[in-house]
C-alpha cells in the first residue's frame, strides 16, 4: 500500500492596491482572504515598494479615514505583515510602459520583473484584453481575485509516494 503526501503548486503574485484597499475596507470578503492567504504564504507574494507606498498613500487619504476610522492601524499591521512575509523589490529598473493608465506601470514591471505568474486586480485597465495578451507572452495571467482564488485551489497535487525498504 502507498503513502499519499498532499502538495501545491506555488504561485507568484502581485496585487494591485485596489486587492489591498478591499481587503482593509471590507473585512472578511474574497480580497481579505486573499490577503491573508498571502501572508500566510500559501503562494508568494510579490511587490515593489512603489506598490506598498501606493498603499500606504491611498489609505491614508483622508477620505478613506474618514469613511473607515479603523483603517490607519490595519494599513500599519497589514504593511508589517508584508514587510516579513512578500517579497518586496526596492526598485524596478525599467519599464515596459504597456498600460492604458501610466499608473499601473508599477504593477506591470513588478509582474514582469519578478517573473510571477500572476498580476490580480479589479482594475478594468489591467484586466484589458490586449494588456493580457501582452503579459501572456511574459507567462503571467492577468487575473479577477476570484479567478485567482480558483487557481490557487486548483493548484493542489497529490503525489503518491511508494514504499521504500
Amino acid at each position: 500500500m502507498s503513502n499519499h503526501e498532499v502538495r501545491w503548486r506555488v504561485y507568484r503574485a502581485t496585487f494591485d492596491t485596489n486587492v489591498f484597499f478591499r481587503a482593509l475596507t471590507r473585512p472578511g470578503n474574497l480580497a481579505s482572504h486573499l490577503v491573508a492567504l498571502g501572508l500566510g504564504k500559501r503562494f508568494i507574494l510579490v511587490l515593489s515598494q512603489a506598490i506598498i507606498d501606493e498603499v500606504q498613500t491611498v489609505m491614508s487619504r483622508r477620505e478613506v479615514v474618514r469613511k473607515y476610522p479603523r483603517v490607519p492601524g490595519e494599513t500599519t499591521s497589514l504593511i508589517n505583515g508584508l514587510k516579513e512575509n512578500a517579497i518586496i523589490i526596492t526598485e524596478v529598473p525599467f519599464s515596459f510602459a504597456l498600460c492604458r493608465d501610466v499608473k499601473d506601470d508599477k504593477f506591470v514591471d513588478c509582474a514582469i520583473l519578478e517573473r510571477v505568474q500572476f498580476l490580480v486586480s479589479y482594475d478594468n485597465d489591467l484586466l484589458d484584453l490586449e494588456l493580457k495578451r501582452a503579459l501572456f507572452e511574459f507567462g503571467i495571467e492577468v487575473v479577477e481575485p476570484l479567478l485567482f482564488l480558483e487557481n490557487i485551489r486548483n493548484a493542489e497535487i497529490v503525489v503518491a509516494l511508494t514504499n521504500r525498504k
